[in-house]
C-alpha cells in the first residue's frame, strides 16, 4: 500500500519502536500499580511511625485551626494559639477569612470538633478519589495519609474546588488562599468571582481582623517558615525558583490546567506535605513516586521534570512516529490505480 517499515538509524528509536519494548511497556503498566501500593505503604509507616513515637497528636491542625478561632471570639490575638509538641510551639496561621469562616466550630468542644474533622477529612478523601478516579489505597499516598492524621483543611480544600459548586469551592479559597491558583488554571472564572466576593465580605465582618492581620504579616509568615523549616517548595531558594516558575510558565502557555495544579507544591511558601495533594488530578506516575518522599524540595525539582516530560512528549512522539514509518514516493506511485 505505499507505507513500509525502514530501518531506524538511532538505537533509542529502534528500542522505543520495538515490539520487544512494546511488551515491557505493557508489563511495567500492569505491576506499575502494585510497586506504588508498597511505596506508599513504606512511606506513609515510616511517616507515621516519626509522628507517634514524638507524640504529636492526631488532628493537631485541627485543633490549631480552632484554638486561633476561639482566641479570636475571646477577644484575643488568633496567631498566638498554638499548639505545643514536645515543648516546639506550632502557631495558628490562618487568614482572617479562614478564622471567619470557620468562627462556628466554636460552638463545640476541641475534643468533639477535632474529632468531628477528621471523620470529615476522612469522608472528603475517599471521595476526591472517586472523583479523580483513583484506587481507594492511595489513601496511603504520604501527602494523602498525613492529611488524615493531622486533620489540616488541605483535604477538605480539594474536595470543594473539585465540585461543580462555585459557592462550595469559594468556601475552598477562604479556608486556603491558595486554592485560587487551580481555579485559575482551571478557568473556572465564575467561581472565581464568586469566592472573590465571599473572601471580600469578611473584611466587611471583621475588619479589624484584617487591620491586624496586615500588621503582623511579617512575624505570622516568618514564624510560619521557621516552624515548616521553610518549607517543601522552591519559594525560598531563589535559584530554584527561577527555574520552577519558568517551567511551569512555559507549561501553562501549553497546559494551563496542569500548570494550575501543580504551582501550589511547587511554589506556595511554607508549603508541607499534604500539599502535593493538589497534584491529584493531573497525577502522572513520575509525580506519584517521588511526591511520596518527604523530603524538602523535592516536589517542585520533580515537578520541574514533571513539566518537562509534558512539554516534550509530543515533539518525541511525533518524531518517533515520523521515524517509524515514512513514504515511499515510488511504492505509491505502482500502488496507485491506473
Amino acid at each position: 500500500m505505499g507505507w513500509h517499515r525502514v530501518k531506524l538509524p538511532g538505537l533509542a528509536t529502534r528500542v522505543l519502536t520495538s515490539p520487544i519494548w512494546a511488551v515491557t511497556a505493557g508489563a511495567i503498566r500492569r505491576i506499575w500499580p502494585l510497586v506504588l501500593f508498597g511505596w506508599f505503604a513504606w512511606q506513609t509507616y515510616q511517616r507515621m511511625s516519626i509522628l507517634v513515637t514524638y507524640h504529636y497528636p492526631m488532628g493537631i491542625d485541627a485543633q490549631i485551626y480552632y484554638r486561633g478561632v476561639v482566641a479570636w471570639l475571646a477577644g484575643g490575638n488568633p496567631w498566638d494559639a498554638a499548639v505545643v509538641v514536645n515543648g516546639f510551639a506550632y502557631h495558628y496561621a490562618g487568614s482572617p477569612a479562614t478564622t471567619v469562616v470557620m468562627a462556628p466550630v466554636a460552638l463545640l468542644p476541641e475534643d468533639v470538633f477535632t474529632a468531628a474533622w477528621l471523620i470529615l477529612t476522612w469522608a472528603a478523601a475517599i471521595w476526591i478519589l472517586r472523583r479523580v478516579h483513583l484506587p481507594i489505597w492511595w489513601l496511603l499516598f504520604p501527602p494523602i495519609s498525613e492529611g488524615l492524621f493531622s486533620g489540616n483543611p488541605q483535604v477538605i480544600v480539594l474536595a470543594l474546588i473539585l465540585t461543580d459548586r462555585s459557592w462550595l469551592a469559594a468556601i475552598g479559597t477562604a479556608l486556603k488562599v491558595y486554592a485560587f491558583v487551580p481555579l485559575a488554571g482551571e478557568g473556572r472564572w465564575r467561581t472565581i468571582g464568586v469566592a472573590l466576593a465571599v473572601n471580600a465580605a469578611t473584611v466587611v465582618i471583621a475588619p479589624g481582623l484584617w487591620l491586624r492581620y496586615v500588621g503582623l504579616f511579617g512575624t505570622i509568615s516568618g514564624r510560619l517558615a521557621y516552624e515548616s523549616n521553610q518549607g517543601f517548595s522552591a519559594f525560598y531558594f531563589p535559584a530554584l525558583l527561577a527555574v520552577t516558575v519558568v517551567a511551569l510558565g512555559l507549561l501553562a502557555l501549553r497546559d494551563r490546567r496542569t500548570a494550575g495544579w501543580l504551582a501550589v507544591p511547587a511554589l506556595w511558601p511554607s508549603s508541607q506535605l499534604h500539599y502535593s495533594m493538589m497534584a491529584l488530578p493531573v497525577m502522572s506516575p513520575l509525580l506519584a513516586f517521588f511526591l511520596a518522599i518527604p523530603v524538602f524540595r523535592l516536589p517542585p525539582e520533580i515537578i520541574i521534570v514533571e513539566a518537562v516530560r509534558r512539554l516534550l512528549a509530543p515533539t518525541v512522539t511525533g518524531y518517533l512516529g515520523r521515524r517509524r514509518w515514512k513514504i515511499d514516493p515510488d511504492a505509491m506511485a505502482k500502488a496507485a490505480p491506473d
